[in-house]
């Protein structure tokens, strides 16, 4: 019997591995958008590294985990093949893994968001110590969570997977008397807040950092320039193969005794979506999108609360036609512009 070591060698060779490596990291600086590029590039580069780095055998050599990872990676690079291919739901759902709409990196910037900031005398840091510990009798929400929650709540287009029942914006709600009327026990009382905030963690939509907000507005107005990433040309190499009459005659029988008859072109391909060819106008179309899941935070002193405001989906196009002088008057020939009204018709003149 084949030592572990020389099986999983040869089921996961190292050749396979640096060629799913490379064509994941080929796949991601063809991204279309700078963000994206970047985020991609180190997520993958950290899963191969983890990986590497591993220094136990029990982990490192378990064939399930090997074969989870090597799912995963394949899956991912089926994911940034579609979205440089155009396909909208993929390039947006890439799009969302970049700005921290949803994934790991969403959760690490509500984690910043939420960190208590370290206590500046000692007043502050007795106020910290004595603060009841999380989930525990006297513990409140955050006021930056609740104000993100109550905002976001607030605002319709986000669609109902990113917001919740009036229930939650009131807090966890926890009652001495449970159904029975008995008192409520501690540790349920605990667990009702747990999954309150494991709730409303759940949904939350962090806002960005300073500088990636200023890059996604650079790219939406125009001031950030872009172009479509330039992609390397796969070579395809066909043979030609000259067949006799009967050879076609047998391969057409035999493919239609297999398969049935063959239907023309239909749109079954398509049924999750079509590539599109990725120009500007196309990504302004998800910038924007994504730009209207990115609340502004900024603190109010006067109100004494988190304010976040959320950009529109709705964008109302301005028509307007050059007209000259001369023609501007027949055209508000028949409107009264002092009284807003259309004014009347002047009586005709007696027949004589």
């Amino acid at each position: 019997m084949k030592p572990l070591r020389h099986q999983l060698t040869s089921l996961f060779p190292r050749e396979e591995w640096r060629c799913l490596l490379r064509s994941l990291l080929r796949e991601c600086s063809y991204l279309p958008d700078p963000i994206a590029r970047t985020t991609c590039h180190n997520k993958v580069l950290q899963r191969f590294r983890r990986y590497h780095d591993e220094r136990r055998d029990r982990i490192r050599d378990n064939i399930d985990r090997l074969m989870k990872l090597h799912r995963e990676a394949r899956a991912f690079l089926s994911v940034l093949q579609r979205a440089n291919d155009g396909y909208p739901r993929t390039l947006e759902k890439v799009l969302k893994l970049a700005y921290g709409r949803t994934g790991k990196r969403r959760v690490q910037m509500l984690n910043d968001l939420l960190a208590v900031d370290a206590p500046s005398d000692t007043e502050a840091l007795k106020a910290l110590v004595s603060s009841p510990a999380l989930f525990e009798e006297g513990w409140e929400p955050p006021q930056v969570l609740m104000d993100l929650l109550k905002s976001q709540n607030r605002n319709a287009q986000l669609g109902n997977r990113s917001r919740l029942p009036s229930k939650f914006l009131q807090g966890p709600a926890t009652s001495e008397k449970n159904s029975w009327g008995r008192s409520m026990p501690l540790v349920r009382r605990k667990t009702i807040r747990r999954e309150w905030y494991n709730t409303v963690f759940g949904v939350l939509l962090p806002p960005l950092p300073d500088a990636e907000l200023g890059v996604l507005n650079g790219l939406i107005s125009g001031e950030i320039p872009w172009t479509p990433t330039k992609r390397r040309s796969s070579q395809h190499i066909t043979s030609s193969v000259e067949a006799s009459d009967v050879d076609s005659r047998g391969e057409v029988l035999r493919k239609v005794l297999t398969d049935g008859p063959q239907k023309e072109d239909t749109f079954g391909l398509y049924t999750n979506g079509r590539p599109h060819e990725i120009t500007r106008r196309f990504m302004i179309r998800h910038w924007q999108r994504i730009s209207c899941m990115v609340p502004r935070h900024h603190w109010d002193p006067e109100a004494g609360r988190h304010i976040f405001e959320w950009d529109t989906t709705v964008f109302h196009s301005s028509l307007a036609l050059p007209v000259k002088g001369e023609d501007s008057q027949e055209i508000f020939g028949g409107f009264d512009v002092e009284l807003d009204l259309p004014k009347e018709p002047k009586a005709p003149s007696p027949v004589r």
